[in-house]
């Protein structure tokens, strides 16, 4: 996997919302060609929740794609 994470702030009226965390990424295997993005709303940071969730789904993709 290739990818970039992000944080990205939040505000509100009342304060204390945590940031989306985000992560956008691709497969650099020719025999897997997917890409994908994450973004969890008020997750945190990018690298602590959106790669985990990233990593869990591609994982199940390559699963399925070998199933085939």
């Amino acid at each position: 996997m290739c990818g970039k994470t992000g944080t990205a702030e939040v505000s509100s009226e009342e304060g204390g919302d945590k940031p989306h965390a985000w992560f956008v990424g691709y497969s650099q295997r020719e025999d897997l060609p997917y890409a994908i993005v994450v973004v969890v709303e008020n997750g945190g940071g990018g690298s602590s929740v959106a790669i985990p969730a990233a990593n869990k789904t591609m994982q199940k993709v390559e699963d399925l794609y070998a199933e085939q």
